[in-house]
């Protein structure tokens, strides 16, 4: 991370053209997406597409990750995030449900 390394991703996504939505999940570590989701932003141009990231996190929350996001992909459309705490991540489907709901799923 302090090295803004951007690791090798071992598979790719064929035919990102076909999709208009990419729902991007991470966990938060150390206040920041790690360095594969920068790779994988860096690989793909999502220019024109909705962004929907959700994280699960240690009592960070988003810190700010949907701005990072956006701007690593300044033409894409980032929604707000969902932030599930990972010792409730469990339990956590209803508030899954009303995350997808409140942005359009």
């Amino acid at each position: 991370m302090n090295a803004d390394a951007r690791p090798e991703l071992s598979s790719h996504v064929e035919n990102m053209d076909q999709y208009d939505t990419i729902l991007l999940g991470y966990p938060n570590w150390w206040g920041d997406m790690p360095m594969s989701i920068y790779t994988f932003l860096d690989e793909y141009d999502l220019s024109g597409k909705t962004i929907a990231p959700f994280i699960t996190h240690g009592g960070s929350g988003l810190s700010g990750t949907p701005a990072n996001i956006q701007d690593e992909e300044p033409h894409a459309t980032v929604t707000d995030g969902l932030a599930v705490n990972g010792s409730s991540a469990k339990n956590s489907q209803s508030t899954v449900n009303e995350w997808l709901s409140e942005i359009g799923f």
